[in-house]
This record gives structure tokens, sequence and C-alpha cells, in this order.
């Protein structure tokens, strides 16, 4: 599973993308009254972060194609064991490591969608329960951004497994993208904090062109999911649907009370970004060629 040879990670100025974001949202939130050391843990998020894809580069793709599915089986009871905690007004989306606050499914959701597309190769049944158990546990906590996010990235991978009859490919798409959106329709008393789920209009509030520098930093992060961005021909069939989370949790914000990735205070997001990133490392490896 570990390579012999160690590998520097392909295209290094990838790494440095989320700091962008990162800065600039310590400077909105300090230009509003926040202080800035609430930052630190994006900081902290993304040197660990740098850490993880350094590591999984050392990983072979058949050593990823081995591990993926128990890792998407332990990423979505790690996501469930959110409801270990008491929450917050009656919302599960964390886990409680002392005076650390970790956002469970957005750490988790890169390895998850991993798994769907790994088992697609070899049992359907597999790949529609890992993407029905994460649409489940993401709906009750409620999660709406992270609900609908995930359930259309996975639910693009669930429409590609052409080795599967099309009925059941298209009930399973339609249960997962059922239950992302019955997310929605669950209570989420949680109010905004202008430096977390608000930074990008704070950003606007403060100047026009701050806030379209904003936009700008966060677009950044897609470009790890762009069609050759690494080099080999393999396909894209996780590298889009992981394009499609990321963009769609992006957007959320503007849709409700979430997160904003990165740019908002927290780690947890950049962590999840650096997985996708450290993810793409190895499925887009030149000499190695991985299929859906």
């Amino acid at each position: 599973m570990v390579s012999t040879k160690t590998q520097a990670p392909a295209r290094p100025w990838l790494l440095l993308l989320p700091f962008p974001a990162i800065l600039l949202g310590a400077f909105t939130a300090s230009r509003g009254g926040a202080p800035t050391t609430v930052f630190a843990t994006n900081v902290v998020a993304a040197v660990l972060g740098t850490g993880v894809v350094l590591l999984l580069r050392q990983v072979s793709i058949s050593g990823l194609r081995r591990i993926a599915v128990p890792l998407a089986a332990g990423a979505v009871l790690l996501t469930a064991s959110t409801f270990l905690f008491p929450g917050l007004d009656g919302v599960h989306r964390w886990l409680q490591l002392g005076p650390v606050r970790l956002h469970a499914s957005a750490i988790a959701t890169p390895w998850v969608l991993l798994g769907i597309s790994v088992a697609l190769r070899q049992r359907f049944a597999i790949s529609a329960a890992l993407a029905l158990a994460m649409s489940a546990v993401l709906t009750a906590q409620p999660d709406a951004g992270q609900a609908t996010a995930f359930a259309l990235a996975a639910s693009l991978l669930l429409a590609q497994a052409r080795a599967t009859p099309w009925p059941p490919r298209a009930l399973g798409c339609v249960a997962v993208l059922g239950l992302g959106l019955s997310a929605w329709l669950r209570p989420d008393p949680l109010e905004a904090v202008p430096h977390v789920e608000g930074i990008v209009g704070l950003a606007s509030d403060l100047a026009p062109a701050l806030g379209v520098g904003a936009v700008l930093a966060l677009a950044l992060l897609l470009i790890p999911t762009l069609p050759g961005v690494s080099k080999g021909t393999v396909s894209e069939g996780l590298p889009v649907s992981l394009g499609v989370y990321i963009a769609v949790t992006l957007c959320a914000p503007a849709l409700g009370d979430f997160p904003v990735p990165v740019m908002g205070a927290g780690a947890s997001p950049v962590l999840g970004w650096y997985m996708a990133l450290g993810i793409l490392a190895v499925w887009r490896r030149p000499q190695e060629h991985p299929t859906p």
C-alpha cells in the first residue's frame, strides 16, 4: 500500500490555495470587530492538512482502493457519532474534543465519496448503502447544506455505474436526493455567526471590492477538481463529484445559515478540503489509471 519511493506532491502550489480565503476571512473578521485569533484554527488545520496530503502521496492507488470502502464506512460512523454529544439547540453536527469542536461531515465526506466511487467497480449495493447511510445521518443532524452537497455529489457517482441496470441506479439517485432535500424540512434554530456563516456578506458590506475578492478566493478552492490540473488520462468521476460537493458547500451559505468553508472561522472545512486534495493526488497519479 505504501510506495517505497518518496514522492513530492504534484503541483505543490495547490497546497497554498486555501490561504487567500483564510487571510481574507481573518482580515474581514478583524475589520468587523471579531478577534483574528479565531482564525488560528484555520491556519493550524491548513498545516495539518498539508501533512495529510504528503502522507497520502506515499499511498499507491491500489492501496487506496483496498482501504476506501472501510474508510468510507468509518467516515459515516464518525459523522453519526455526533449524536453521542449534547449538540446545540437539538442540532448534532459536531464532535467535541475538549475545547475543540469539529464539524464531522466536513472532514468525513471526501472519504465517503471515495468509498462510493471505488465500490462502484464491484457492487453497486455497497455504494448505494454508503450514500443512503450518509444522507440519512446528515438529514437527521440536521444539516441541509451538507446534505444537499453530498446528495448531489453522491448521486452523480451512482448515476455513472454503467454496469448496473438503470432502474437500481435511478432508484438510488432518487432516494439519496430525496433525503438531501428532506433535510430542508427539518427545523434549524441556529443563528448565523458573522465571522463564520456571514463572512462573505461582511466582506461585501465593508467594501464591494472586498466582496469580489472573497468570491474569487473561494473559487480557487475548486481548482484541484478541474480536469487537466494533474497529468494522466483517468476517469473524472470522483474529481467531478468532489468538485460538485465543494461548489455546493460554497454556495449553500447564500441559501441559509451555513458555514462558509475555509474563509469562515473553523478548522473542519479546511481539513476536509486538504483531505480531498490528498485523495485526488493519489487518484490522478500519472503512472496509474484508476477507473470510476
